[in-house]
């Protein structure tokens, strides 16, 4: 019966052209700008477990609802922006979702899952408010739609972010970011203060002081020394730490040849002989990313030195990761 019911619904065109011409209405409505900027609210809710907090409001039709609220809503934002990172964490069930939440200048700004695995820091977020703009960037505000800041503006040495641009749901705008930690030692715990700073066009200031524990990982003790074929160059690797969705691999150089100019490169080949993205390259670590549904049963690392036009070739080193 329930079957008949989906495969029979029926839409009313008349509501539906009513919806269509009260959203045109809407976005054709002048956005007053404020002279002033209202005090912040802040409410907290945290719940920890699967991602299944449905962002995107105001359907018209149950049924449709109902079928909806079966899609894993934040693995699709991260689809979306092509974050497989969260994405697979996310179909993994290992974001923790959360509803810290944020009013400041007529806008409500919640943030609504975070991750942390080590070397990434996933976010995804959503923002409400009448005087939102349906276009950005330009002269009403940055490409994405979006700006933040984070440790007050100060602290913020080597953090990086891959950032997707807002796109509406409903009457919201949803987004989603990855942070790049640089630290070679994570802690289990990392506290992130974060103040966003533009939300579609609205200035204001957004601030989240956000707590996240870092994903299970293991490490593997390596304690390995490679040579270039005339020795002049060794390396020497310590460890490897593996997480969901990334590998550390901690080494130092013990000797070169001095030359000015020479640069060490490396390159990451899986089992299957599938060249893996570098995330981070330092003259003591080395992250790349690996597929948490697929992982390889073990790497090989190929190390190199470039002087110029000469390529100086290291021993590769095969790290099983299983």
């Amino acid at each position: 019966m329930e079957k008949d019911l989906y495969n029979d619904i029926e839409i009313p065109k008349q509501e539906l052209n009513f919806a269509i011409k009260k959203g045109i209405d809407r976005g054709e409505r002048f956005r007053r700008k404020r002279k002033y900027i209202r005090p912040l609210k802040r409410t907290t809710f945290f719940a920890t477990g699967a991602a299944a907090l449905l962002l995107a409001s105001g359907f018209i039709f149950t049924p449709v609802n109902q079928v909806l609220a079966q899609v894993p809503i934040i693995g699709s934002i991260y689809d979306n922006y092509q974050m497989t990172i969260g994405q697979n964490l996310a179909a993994e069930q290992l974001i923790t979702e959360m509803n810290q939440t944020v009013e400041n200048n007529g806008v409500k700004m919640s943030i609504t899952s975070i991750f942390y695995d080590g070397s990434y820091v996933g976010l995804t977020f959503k923002a409400s408010g009448d005087n939102l703009s349906e276009t950005f960037g330009g002269e009403t505000g940055p490409e994405s739609g979006y700006s933040y800041k984070m440790f007050d503006g100060k602290d913020e040495s080597g953090w990086g972010s891959t950032m997707g641009t807002i796109t509406k749901q409903g009457d919201e705008y949803v987004g989603a970011m990855i942070l790049n930690n640089p630290n070679e030692n994570s802690p289990d715990e990392l506290e992130i203060p974060i103040t966003f700073t533009h939300m579609a066009g609205v200035r204001g200031e957004w601030s989240f002081n956000l707590s996240v524990e870092k994903l299970p990982s293991r490490k593997i003790v390596l304690n390995e020394t490679i040579h270039s074929t005339n020795k002049g160059y060794s390396l020497l690797f310590h460890d490897i730490k593996i997480g969901k969705t990334n590998a550390m691999l901690t080494y130092e150089e013990l000797s070169t040849a001095g030359i000015e100019g020479e640069n060490l490169h490396f390159k990451v080949v899986s089992d299957q002989g599938e060249k893996l993205s570098l995330h981070t390259v330092s003259d003591s670590m080395l992250v790349f990313e690996i597929d948490s549904k697929n992982p390889p049963k073990y790497i090989e690392v190929i190390p190199s030195y470039n002087i110029g036009n000469e390529e100086i070739n290291l021993d590769a080193l095969k790290v099983h990761l299983n």
